[in-house]
């Protein structure tokens, strides 16, 4: 029979062994986001804050917070930066206003297929170079953690297949596609993912792209705009970045640093498999739910490709980051030039 004694003694004891699980000295961070929902926000945001949880054993907790919460939704780097939030879940394109080697980082049109960008990005260097780039241009820390296949190119209130289709257009978009489409003919206007849905609805805009099926499926685009507009041309590939305040960097020790990037890896893969299995059914649906599907035929996927190129060698012509990174990832796509042959 148990003594009071030895009842205290195991209370005293599982109470200890409770707050262990937390750390005394755990670091306990903000997440700011542009997301204001979805899967980009439930599923990658608050996913890498659980990785990094976990492989920290809970040394760093991170609450996620929608977009515009901590800070405007488009300007999560200036919110990190400042300390407002010490960590940001971001698409670098969001930057490009500041320096468009951001799109480079995040994907554009001229972007390489994902295959390609995944190795480039965890095997050839382009992770050294998101961090040298944002510590130089921003001072905050950066570490690549989550990436997405090619997008939906647009849901839209009018029918698009050819140049003369999109001529005249009013679209939402983001990035490099706004100012290249421009000179595809269309006009452009950027806003944040909150807006992005009640601006179609209302008809503010004809067309707006955001992201693959599962994304668009889970805003509900699909109900309000008839036409689904493929393949995404504008976007070959996403990837997110995860952005850390660099007073908040400097302060994690070696261990923790490597865990952050090992937990970024994890979240790039989670995520990417994640969006194919549910991107497959997302797609089923549109073709069972009345919309229509149209292909972009063949000169209008041309003349953006002519369009991107041009855009990006004038980038590179007038920013030196700009033309270093292009170049690496072009050196990099480069000796995959004959990987057809054997994959």
């Amino acid at each position: 029979m148990r003594t009071k004694s030895t009842i205290a003694a195991i209370i005293t004891l599982s109470v200890g062994l409770g707050a262990s699980s937390v750390p005394a000295n755990a670091e306990n961070w903000s997440m700011a986001t542009p997301w204001g929902g979805g899967p980009l926000l439930e599923y990658s945001a608050k996913g890498i804050a659980k990785e990094i949880g976990f492989l920290t054993n809970g040394e760093i907790q991170v609450e996620v917070f929608p977009g515009g919460t901590l800070g405007k939704a488009l300007k999560v780097t200036d919110t990190v930066s400042k300390g407002v939030a010490q960590m940001g879940h971001n698409w670098a394109g969001y930057d490009w206003g500041v320096d468009r080697t951001g799109v480079l980082f995040g994907g554009f049109a001229g972007t390489m297929e994902h295959e390609k960008m995944l190795h480039w990005m965890f095997r050839g260097g382009g992770a050294d170079l998101l961090m040298e780039w944002r510590l130089a241009k921003f001072d905050v820390a950066s570490i690549p953690c989550g990436s997405a296949p090619p997008e939906v190119f647009m849901h839209s209130h009018k029918r698009v297949a050819s140049l003369a289709d999109y001529k005249g257009m009013k679209v939402r978009t983001s990035g490099a596609w706004a100012e290249i489409a421009q000179t595809l003919g269309a006009s452009t206007v950027i806003l944040p993912g909150a807006e992005v849905y009640p601006a179609l609805e209302r008809k503010v805009v004809d067309g707006i792209e955001w992201g693959t099926p599962w994304m668009n499926e889970s805003a509900g685009y699909e109900k309000i705009a008839k036409y689904i507009i493929v393949p995404g041309v504008h976007q070959p590939t996403a990837f997110h970045e995860c952005q850390i305040n660099k007073a908040a960097w400097d302060k994690l020790s070696d261990r923790n640093k490597t865990l952050l990037r090992r937990a970024g890896e994890r979240m790039t893969f989670n995520f990417w498999m994640e969006i194919g299995h549910q991107d497959a059914p997302a797609f089923q649906n549109f073709l069972k739910s009345g919309n229509e599907v149209v292909d972009l035929d063949a000169d209008f996927i041309a003349s953006a490709k002519v369009a991107t190129d041009e855009w990006a060698a004038k980038q590179g012509n007038e920013n030196e980051w700009f033309a270093r990174v292009w170049k690496h990832q072009q050196d990099y796509a480069a000796t995959w030039s004959e990987a057809h042959r054997y994959r």
